[in-house]
């Protein structure tokens, strides 16, 4: 039983060894692009929030004059 036990701890250790293998780089194609979009949703905030306070400016100075 003993024996048994200092194998299977054993071989758990020697499971845990340290792997040199370059680690894989997943959908990196796919982090890329969505990288990329969040890029263009900032850009088209940054738009919108621009065109918004030119309505908002053109809308004030319309509504002062009257």
């Amino acid at each position: 039983m003993r024996l048994i036990f200092a194998l299977l701890i054993a071989s758990s250790f020697a499971g845990c060894g340290k792997n040199d293998a370059p680690a894989m780089k997943i959908a990196e194609p796919q982090r890329e692009q969505l990288q990329k979009a969040k890029e263009v949703d900032q850009v088209l905030q940054k738009a919108a929030e621009s065109q918004r306070l030119a309505i908002d400016a053109a809308t004030a100075s319309q509504t002062a004059d009257k």
